[in-house]
Formats: C-alpha cells, structure tokens, sequence
C-alpha cells in the first residue's frame, strides 16, 4: 500500500459521520478489505462499506448522546437554533439517504442505482459546504468537524467517479473475468 493509499485511508476514516479507528482498527479494517479485493465488494469499495456501516453506528450513538442539542431550549435565540439545524439536519439526512441507496446497491448492482448514489453524495458534499458556511459565523467550534465531513465525501466521490472496479462491477457488471486483469493469477510452480 502506497504512502497516499494509507493517507486517504486515515482521512476517510476521520468522517465525523464515520468510525475513526484506532491503529489496530484500521489495521483490521485494511486486512479484510485488502484480503478481499479479488470480490465483487473487495478492496477500497468494501473499505467504503466498511467506513458507511461503522459510520451509521457512530452517528446514532452520537446523536442519542447530544440529543440536547437539537432541542430549541438549548439555544437562546430562535433564529441561531434554526441556524444549528440547518447546518446539521441535511447532513444527517443525506447520511441516512446514502446508507439506505448503498445498501440497496449491494444487492441490486445496477448503473443507475450507482448514479443514484453519486448524487446523493454530491448533495451531502453540497449540505457540508453550506454547514461550513454557517459555522464560520455561528458556530466555529464545528468546523474542525465540517472540515472532517467535507474531505472524505470529497474524496469517496472521486472514488465512486474514477474506480474502474465500480465500473466493472455495476456498469458492466463482469468483474468475474476483469478480475483477472487487476490481479492475474499466478503462474503455478514447476514440478
């Protein structure tokens, strides 16, 4: 794995609506995404499940956590409270609507579910931006979080537009046989 392989794979993982392993962690999660790159969803494509799962799970948990802070009552002013939802509400929502499309995707593999996708990604990448746009001057203590958002969507989105494994697998869904120009088999010793 090439030193820009392992730095957008730590910078994936920093998504404020993903798991942040620790070393042993990404250490895990790059074993059993590499030990699978001959599948279907092997590779950096089942690194992106693996980052949208664990990403669901930490979103809930923190969401249940700061709870409070969707309730009008922790703010002070009316007009600041609807600011807070504006710049997290789309996010959270396009989250969810991203979970639900690739988890579909999983099982349908079709080129228009896949495009389906790459919007709602772009929408999210959209809602981060406008959330950093609000929490320059509302909220800066966020934008370490914005900034977390925005880098891995930016980046998952360049994958799901340049991958030739996503072109083989929902486009013209023959990794079967383009497996093999990825990673050609090797020659069997002599005996």
């Amino acid at each position: 794995m090439s030193h820009l392989e392992l730095i957008a794979l730590f910078l994936a993982t920093s998504n404020t609506n993903s798991y942040t392993p620790t070393f042993p962690g990404a250490l895990v999660a790059w074993l059993v995404c590499n030990g699978r790159k001959k599948h279907q969803i092997g590779g950096w494509l089942l690194f992106y499940y693996w980052q949208l799962y664990s990403g669901a799970f930490m979103t809930v948990l923190f969401f249940v956590m700061g709870f409070q802070s969707y309730v009008p009552e922790s703010f002070d002013d009316a007009t600041e409270y609807r600011l807070f939802l504006l710049s997290t509400v789309p996010v959270l929502i396009l989250f969810v609507l991203q979970l639900a499309v690739a988890t579909i995707l999983v099982s349908v593999r079709t080129w228009d579910l896949l495009k389906l996708l790459r919007w709602i990604m772009l929408a999210e990448l959209a809602a981060a931006t406008v959330a950093t746009i609000i929490d320059v001057t509302y909220f800066p203590d966020s934008l370490a979080f914005d900034f977390l958002t925005i880098v891995p969507a930016a980046l998952w989105l360049g994958y799901f537009f340049r991958s030739r494994r996503v072109v083989h697998v929902f486009k013209s869904q023959d990794w079967d046989t383009a497996v093999n120009v990825f990673y050609p088999p090797k020659p069997l010793p002599a005996t």
